[in-house]
């Protein structure tokens, strides 16, 4: 039997995959393109993960030969509820990926990887935004994943379309953020306000991952002292900490460790903080979790360890 392990991330904008030994050492890295399930579709979530594999196995001086690894934990944004798990889970077994596969949703892994006891609160602010908790008895309860129409506050889809709202309405007179429509226009290299209607609803920007890359303009305009920028980002802030205070709540769980990750909170501190400082309960360490794949590496190698699936690994059992 394979003593190779593969831990999985697979989000709005990449896929990580890490090749690993029974120990949990990395062997070997590769990345791929998107695996939102929810919006890039089964079969390219699927090839993105075979992509990312082969490229792992590529880096650790392996080939596919080297396949089925002994345990997979895929961990996966938009597969956090039973039938989805089954469907992606299903799909993958077919590729023969691993002799045992679990697959999970992609904050999971995060209190593996960001909370020293695998109990505490996890936090994504990326392409999209969802928070996870899992108290000491093993209680799972979920709050947000519900995708950029009408859920993923904080996140950098959520920011984005804050922020185009605003910049329409100044251009229609009907507000006054002159800086945030030129922000708006200059990142995506238009001219007009009217270019934005195409731009959104016929290009590629209109994507969940294309939309997104307007967050970091925001939040430097914000972080830079615009009033417009900082109320939006605080709104959205607020939205997002209440995410945590609810799975607290639902967890009862006192003062929670917080495992933050998601390329917003990486890549821009000042955004953590304001997130942070918006949650009103008691919270205990923060740590930021800068490549989730590992935390999916650690669940398959629990896995491997015990032999058997754990209340670690049960996103869809006992929840609050």
């Amino acid at each position: 039997m394979s003593q190779l392990i593969l831990g999985i991330d697979g989000g709005g904008s990449k896929t990580v995959a890490l090749v690993g030994d029974a120990t949990g050492h990395v062997r070997g890295r590769g990345n791929a393109g998107r695996a939102n399930y929810q919006t890039v579709g089964l079969a390219a979530a699927v090839t993105a993960i075979v992509t990312a594999t082969e490229r792992a196995l590529a880096n650790a001086g392996l080939d596919n030969t080297a396949l089925p690894v002994a345990v997979a934990c895929v961990a996966l944004a938009g597969v956090d509820r039973p039938d989805d798990q089954a469907r992606v889970t299903a799909a993958l077994e077919a590729q023969g990926l691993a002799q045992r596969l679990v697959v999970v949703n992609d904050a999971l892994p995060l209190l593996a990887a960001g909370c020293p006891d695998g109990w505490g609160i996890a936090l994504v602010s990326g392409t999209g935004s969802i928070c996870y908790g899992r108290a000491p008895d093993g209680r799972l309860a979920r709050t947000g994943g519900w995708g950029y129409l009408f859920g993923d506050e904080g996140s950098g889809c959520a920011l984005a379309l804050e922020a185009l709202r605003l910049a329409a309405q100044t251009a229609d007179g009907r507000a006054q953020a002159t800086d945030v429509l030129t922000a708006v226009l200059q990142a995506w290299g238009l001219n007009t306000p009217e270019q934005l209607i195409t731009a959104v609803y016929q290009d590629a920007r209109g994507r969940p991952d294309r939309l997104a890359t307007l967050a970091p303009v925001v939040l430097a305009l914000a972080e830079a002292g615009n009033d417009d920028a900082r109320q939006l980002v605080s709104t959205q802030a607020r939205a997002l900490a209440r995410h945590v205070n609810a799975v607290a709540a639902r967890l009862s769980l006192p003062e929670p460790p917080l495992a933050l990750s998601g390329g917003l909170f990486i890549h821009h501190a000042w955004w953590r903080e304001q997130v942070v400082q918006a949650i009103t309960i008691p919270i205990g360490p923060v740590s930021i979790v800068t490549e989730p794949a590992v935390g999916a590496l650690r669940l398959a190698q629990t896995l491997l360890e015990r032999d058997t699936n754990s209340q670690v690994y049960d996103t869809t059992g006992s929840s609050a």
